[in-house]
């Protein structure tokens, strides 16, 4: 059964390791839904994460082809369960004189924060679990959506022993996700 994976790969910050995984996963006919890149807190290291739709045999193919390209230092495939995600969302709402106040109180609610306000539209901040972000979502329809722009800000993962391959004593690994 196909479903949705977040897959984190470690390399080294080499020109062109992101095209190179890209380039492998376009071959081999696998899917990525949310893709991002960074680099990492250790110097000349940089951090993938990608979500993927398969079931676990193809995600093992997954793991096993990453793994073969040089500069590939770690893929980890993270659990379903176990992982806090949030997600941060720019949404730009109409407003007016008569609505401005109400869209204000539903993001207070939400505990969101107004960035912007202009004549015709406000622009709220909000970060939160998926569940949250789209009931956000839902209730300013009524109002009008001009603009959503939206990111996985991080996922962390408690664990019992070493997770960090970079801090030896972290107790939580973090990583980065953008989503669209």
């Amino acid at each position: 059964m196909n479903k949705e994976h977040e897959i984190l790969i470690i390399t080294k910050n080499t020109n062109g390791i992101v095209a190179r995984i890209m380039s492998l996963f376009n071959r081999r006919g696998y899917s990525v839904n949310k893709m991002t890149a960074g680099v990492t807190n250790k110097p000349g290291y940089a951090r993938l994460t990608l979500t993927v739709d398969g079931d676990d045999k193809a995600l093992n193919q997954i793991q096993k082809q990453v793994y073969k390209i040089v500069d590939v230092v770690k893929v980890k495939i993270f659990p379903s369960e176990g992982v806090i995600r949030r997600e941060l969302m720019l949404i730009k709402v109409k407003s007016d004189a008569q609505t401005r106040a109400q869209i204000v109180q539903i993001a207070d609610i939400y505990r969101g924060k107004v960035l912007d306000v202009a004549p015709n539209s406000l622009v709220v901040e909000l970060t939160g679990n998926v569940k949250k972000l789209r009931g956000f979502v839902e209730m300013m329809k009524s109002y009008g959506i001009l603009e959503i722009a939206k990111n996985r800000g991080c996922s962390d993962e408690p664990w019992r022993k070493k997770c960090n391959i970079f801090q030896k004593k972290s107790k939580l690994k973090m990583i980065i996700i953008y989503s669209d």
